[in-house]
């Protein structure tokens, strides 16, 4: 798979696609959304340099709590929604075939493919999420046993 420049995640249409969080979006929706964050993060490094989540927000900002070296967490202004933030990102994008956006909405997915970037549907990227976690714990736990909370950890801890 290629290696892009830019990730770009559309955070509410990607966390609908995990039932569990979800469910949980109507009585914590700041934990929801550091758990998709968590889920997504390792992944989206490995698919690109640098990724940006975009949640719709009535203040635009970004969330230090889940910001890191290559990860931004960032909510769309109130009189914007995050899929205008995500195509307006994309249209100013000096190189936007070097960039892969996650949604699974038809209309986002032709805006921003029509400027020329890349798109993974949001199941197909929660998928990729959920293989390389197992092969993270089927690769440290010996076959035929149950992985232990050890075992998710880097060797050098």
């Amino acid at each position: 798979m290629m290696h892009y420049e830019w990730l770009i995640i559309d955070g509410y249409n990607l966390l609908h696609k995990v039932p569990e969080l979800a469910r949980m979006l109507g009585t914590d929706i700041q934990g929801a959304r550091h758990r998709l964050v968590r889920m997504a993060e390792e992944t989206a490094h490995n698919m690109a340099r640098q990724t940006t989540i975009v949640f719709d927000g009535r203040e635009a900002g970004s969330d230090p709590a889940l910001t890191s070296t290559y990860l931004e967490v960032f909510f769309s202004p109130g009189n914007l929604s995050a899929d205008t933030v995500i195509e307006r990102l994309v249209c100013k994008c000096p190189n936007p075939g070097k960039t892969l956006v996650v949604t699974s909405d038809h209309a986002e997915h032709d805006t921003v493919s029509s400027a020329g970037a890349h798109t993974m549907s949001s199941e197909e990227f929660m998928d990729r999420c959920e293989r390389e976690s197992k092969k993270k714990v089927s690769k440290r736990t010996p076959p035929g046993k149950e992985p232990k909370l050890g075992d998710l950890f880097p060797d050098d801890y």
